[in-house]
């Protein structure tokens, strides 16, 4: 595992402050920058348990989220190289929780806010898509949700280390993984990259932000299976149902935004990011309005309600009736 270095600073600039998490070849530190008067996080490889492949995987997240400056990825400030020979990256410093810790916690979201953070995860891939740029690994680990005091929560896409350009020829990726090796995570993975084709494109970003929404919305995991091979199965053989099944409630329109960006053939799937964002936001358009009206007409129903217990019965003054009196 990789560990903090045991005095000094790193790259004579960050102070480790304490440990913020830990994977299988590396942890990501909490630092304080002395230059910039602030904290930083610091992500360190451990040296000795990586091979080529690591290394250009890490060098590679380090260029590509150098190069994507958008609000809704996590910004990247420094690379570098410790004595020992383990890399770092220097990243911004963000307070919240993984997608993946939040729907966890919370089960089920209101549609509203699944749409929400749906969106803002396409905002950032369509700045990477731009450049040119395929994430291949969208899970809710890599979705951090930040919640400013005061405002709406902020989604940051994490960890570009697996990604490619969208024009690189399946020759260039050999030098990165095996043949025959598949990269990614086997409940996300669309079925043309769980089969261990080279030849997808920006569309397995989009198959995985439309299973992230499928989990948002019903509040269950999309595939199942003993191990990743299992998994990976399932992926390639079972087209997912539909969100209504789960979840009635929901409008049809979602739920067929929802069944185009999981199309197990790409071709049926969205084309770019912009179109299955445009989508989202008309479906939250129609949501909102659906809800405003059966406000409006709860509140007219009420309004009704409290008229008619205010409304008293016409009453009709009876004759008295005459004392009954007992024949004697």
């Amino acid at each position: 595992m990789a560990d903090a270095p045991a005095s000094g600073l790193v790259a004579n600039r960050y102070e480790l402050v304490s440990e913020l998490a830990r994977g299988g070849c590396g942890a990501v530190y909490e630092a304080y920058d002395v230059l910039a008067n602030g904290l930083v996080a610091i992500k360190i490889l451990q040296s000795g348990v990586l091979d080529q492949a690591a290394l250009a995987r890490f060098a590679r997240e380090t260029r590509v989220a150098a190069a994507i400056h958008h609000p809704n990825v996590c910004t990247v400030g420094d690379a570098g190289t410790l004595e020992d020979g383990s890399p770092f990256l220097v990243m911004e410093r963000l307070y919240g929780e993984t997608l993946r810790g939040y729907v966890s916690r919370a089960g089920r979201l209101d549609p509203e806010e699944a749409i929400e953070l749906a969106v803002q995860m396409l905002s950032g891939l369509g700045a990477a898509h731009d450049l040119g740029i395929v994430h291949r690994d969208m899970k809710p680990e890599n979705v951090f949700i930040v919640r400013p005091k005061g405002g709406l929560p902020v989604v940051k896409l994490l960890d570009f280390g697996m990604c490619r350009r969208k024009d690189a020829q399946p020759m260039d990726d050999r030098t990165l993984t095996r043949v025959g090796t598949v990269v990614g995570t086997p409940e996300y993975m669309a079925p043309e990259q769980a089969s261990g084709r080279r030849d997808f494109d920006l569309r397995i970003d989009l198959y995985a932000v439309g299973v992230m929404l499928y989990e948002m919305l019903t509040g269950t995991r999309a595939f199942h299976g003993a191990d990743a091979r299992a998994i990976l199965i399932s992926v390639l053989a079972r087209q997912l149902p539909s969100i209504r099944l789960v979840r009635p409630e929901l409008p049809v329109a979602l739920d067929r935004i929802v069944a185009r960006a999981v199309e197990r053939d790409p071709r049926a799937r969205y084309g770019s990011a912009a179109e299955l964002q445009n989508d989202l936001l008309h479906a939250r358009t129609t949501i909102r309005r659906q809800r405003a009206e059966r406000l409006e007409a709860q509140e007219r129903m009420r309004g009704v309600l409290a008229q008619s217990s205010e409304w008293d019965m016409p009453t009709v003054q009876l004759p008295a009736r005459p004392a009954y009196r007992r024949q004697a």
